[in-house]
């Protein structure tokens, strides 16, 4: 029986940056070094408690609306008003969820630039402070080559910083900034691989009591993510969540474990960010060292949840769902004794769900087709047969629940996508 538990609000937002740097390689580390600058200079200011805490919360999420909006391209990421589609993305993905609305906030208004006291206000409200901070932050983070060490170019990172304020940047981010930086340990944290441990000295962190709803509600803002790398898989965790949930429930799993299990579903593939788009659209068969890729992304699934802590049993589900009844699958190879009927469950969801899905290389299944495909890898030792049976005798109910939810799912979708292109029109007239 799962018991109640905490998950410590600095693992989960930290980890969950983490994730988001894996799509875009280029840019490791970029949101938590933006957190650690906007931070240091948000003490400059004397801010703290829950203003300082907001501000690291939207530094270490500010991209997220860049992969819904561009894919894994992270030459997208410009900087300063030449393209606000995927700052308004995170926006609307973050308000979302009470505890990170006021987060939301600053990074609606990022790289609003000052222009004298102009950039006070737009007309959608007030700029919060946090917002200016941040646009400092991320302009000086992006502004330090990576492949040159950083006590040689502070002098130049801060030149260029300085001589924006008044008209891109707010003059008393920048003053904060500049004093910010003057030791040289500045810039070391920054840029040290260690930075997420120095992140945790930042603020006074608090932990966030586990709640399903809550919980759920961030898998959900991560599964968007994770799913939107590829169109073909827009709404597999949202499959995959709805499908363990229904096979759970008939198993008699608790109302309270039905919820995690919805949770695993959301979160199992969040791995997969870090395997490029253009190996999960191709139309031909994977080489080798694509499969290599692909393979290893529950791995990185686990990692993460685990760093997090609080959510081992969340952990193990959403990660085992590549394991096979018979010891024989991957990354762990998992002996099949030791596989809970959580990790079997979440292995028939998402073969189920990935077969009753278009892919690129070959069209969903039929009802027929499913079936003989899920019964035949029980054959193989690749799925537990109970768990198959229960899905093949229940298969209406539960693949219109199933549907049901992808439909929900690309309701959503569908809104977001027109409130942003609305923004954008508006930007434009």
């Amino acid at each position: 029986m799962i018991t109640g538990c905490q998950i410590p609000l600095h693992g989960l937002v930290l980890s969950l940056s983490e994730a988001l740097d894996w799509a875009h390689p280029s840019l490791a580390a970029h949101q938590m070094r933006v957190a650690y600058i906007a931070t240091t200079m948000a003490r400059e200011m004397d801010i703290r408690g829950t203003d300082l805490s907001d501000i690291l919360l939207a530094a270490a999420q500010h991209d997220i609306g860049l992969t819904i909006t561009y894919g894994d391209s992270s030459e997208s990421h410009k900087g300063p008003s030449e393209n606000r589609t995927w700052v308004e993305a995170g926006y609307e993905l973050l308000h979302q969820e009470p505890f990170l609305s006021r987060a939301a906030e600053i990074v609606r208004y990022l790289h609003i630039p000052w222009q004298e006291g102009r950039g006070a206000a737009t007309q959608t409200g007030p700029v919060p402070l946090g917002s200016h901070i941040l646009s400092v932050a991320d302009a000086a983070e992006r502004a330090i080559d990576r492949g040159a060490p950083v006590l040689g170019q502070a002098a130049f990172v801060l030149k260029q910083v300085v001589c924006l304020a008044g008209n891109m940047f707010h003059p008393g981010c920048v003053e904060a900034f500049r004093t910010a930086a003057r030791p040289e340990s500045f810039w070391l944290d920054c840029t040290s691989e260690r930075v997420y441990g120095i992140l945790l000295k930042q603020v006074d962190w608090i932990p966030l009591l586990l709640d399903e709803a809550t919980i759920d509600s961030i898998a959900q803002i991560f599964a968007r993510v994770a799913d939107s790398t590829s169109p073909w898989t827009s709404s597999h965790s949202a499959s995959v969540a709805a499908t363990a949930v229904e096979l759970a429930r008939r198993f008699t799993f608790s109302p309270r474990e039905q919820s995690l299990v919805r949770v695993a579903g959301h979160f199992h593939d969040l791995g997969k960010l870090t395997v490029p788009s253009q190996i999960l659209d191709k139309q031909d068969k994977p080489t080798s060292q694509e499969w290599a890729a692909i393979r290893a992304h529950p791995y990185y699934t686990l990692r993460l949840l685990d760093t997090i802590g609080g959510m081992s049993q969340i952990a193990e589900w959403a990660a085992f769902h590549h394991e096979r009844a018979d010891g024989k699958g991957y990354p762990f190879r998992i002996s099949a004794q030791d596989l809970t009927l959580g990790s079997r469950i979440m292995a028939v969801a998402d073969v189920f769900s990935a077969i009753t899905e278009d892919r690129p290389y070959r069209k969903a299944m039929s009802r027929r087709a499913s079936i003989d495909t899920l019964n035949q890898q029980v054959k193989d030792g690749a799925l537990d047969g109970n768990v198959v049976a229960l899905l093949q005798g229940n298969y209406d109910e539960i693949d219109a629940v199933r549907r049901a939810e992808q439909a929900s799912y690309a309701r959503e979708q569908k809104s977001l996508a027109g409130r942003l292109a609305e923004r954008r029109m508006a930007a434009v007239c």
